[in-house]
C-alpha cells in the first residue's frame, strides 16, 4: 500500500454476530460521505484484509473520494469466531455495513469484494441496500454459488481472461452487470495489478452511470 495511504490507516473493532471483528478504515483525502466496505478472499487459503489485490481496490477508491473499511471475516486475524464455510460470513458483512451507518454520516454506501469476498458481497446484496455501486473482482463463478438476482445499483466486474477460477461463459450470461476483461491476468492478477488498478480507476472516472447498465466487455 502506498505510503500516504498507510499514514491514514485507522485500526478499528466493531461488533459482529459472534464477537468483535477487526478492521481498518482508510479515510479518503477528499471524502464526501461515501463509504465502501471491502471483503477479502478465502479465509482457508490465507485470505485476509491485507490482501494485495484488495489494497489496490482500496487505494483507487480512496483516491476517488470514497472512505474504505476493510475487515477480517470471523476467525481471521483478531476477529472473533471461526470459519463458517461462507454460510455466516455474509452476516459479518452486514454487521460492518450496519456499524458504519450507525457511526457515520453516510451519503452513499459501496461494496467491493475479491474472489471469496466477491461471493459474500453478491449474497448480501439484498440485505444491505440501498447501495450506490458494487465492485466484484474475480468472482469465482462456477466454483461458488451466485444466485441470479435483480440488481438495484450498478455492478462492475473485473476479471482476467486467464482466470481458471472464473467461468467466463457463465459470467457472460449475467444480466445487468458490466464486465471488464483484463488481458493476460489470472485469478491473482500476478504481474497485472497495474492493469487492474487502471481498469478500476477508468471505471470510477466515468462521469455518468446508468441506473441499470447493460453487460459489456471492456479491456
Amino acid at each position: 500500500m502506498v505510503p500516504y495511504i498507510m499514514a491514514l490507516l485507522m485500526q478499528v473493532q466493531f461488533p459482529g454476530p459472534c464477537g468483535a471483528l477487526e478492521g481498518e478504515i482508510i479515510p479518503a483525502p477528499a471524502a464526501s460521505g461515501r463509504f465502501a466496505v471491502l471483503c477479502h478472499p478465502h479465509p482457508q487459503y490465507g485470505g485476509n484484509m491485507t490482501d494485495a489485490v484488495l489494497d489496490v481496490c482500496a487505494e483507487v477508491l480512496a483516491e476517488h473520494g470514497v472512505n474504505v473499511l476493510k475487515f477480517n471475516f470471523r476467525g481471521v486475524g483478531k476477529s472473533a469466531g471461526s470459519y463458517s464455510e461462507g454460510h455466516a460470513e455474509t452476516a459479518d458483512l452486514v454487521a460492518a455495513v450496519d456499524w458504519l451507518r450507525q457511526t457515520n454520516a453516510i451519503k452513499s454506501m459501496w461494496l467491493a469484494g475479491y474472489s471469496f469476498g466477491a461471493n459474500m458481497v453478491w449474497r448480501a446484496l439484498d440485505e444491505v441496500h440501498p447501495l450506490e455501486r458494487v465492485l466484484l473482482i474475480a468472482p469465482p463463478v462456477g466454483h461458488m454459488e451466485f444466485t441470479p438476482r435483480e440488481l438495484s445499483c450498478p455492478v462492475e466486474v473485473f476479471v482476467g481472461d486467464a482466470d481458471s477460477f472464473v467461468d467466463l461463459g457463465a459470467l457472460n450470461s449475467w444480466a445487468g452487470v458490466r464486465s471488464h476483461l483484463i488481458l493476460g491476468a489470472d485469478h491473482f492478477f500476478a504481474s497485472h495489478t497495474n492493469e487492474l488498478r487502471a481498469s478500476i480507476d477508468a471505471t470510477l472516472c466515468q462521469k455518468e452511470l446508468q441506473a441499470s447498465p447493460e453487460r459489456s466487455w471492456t479491456s
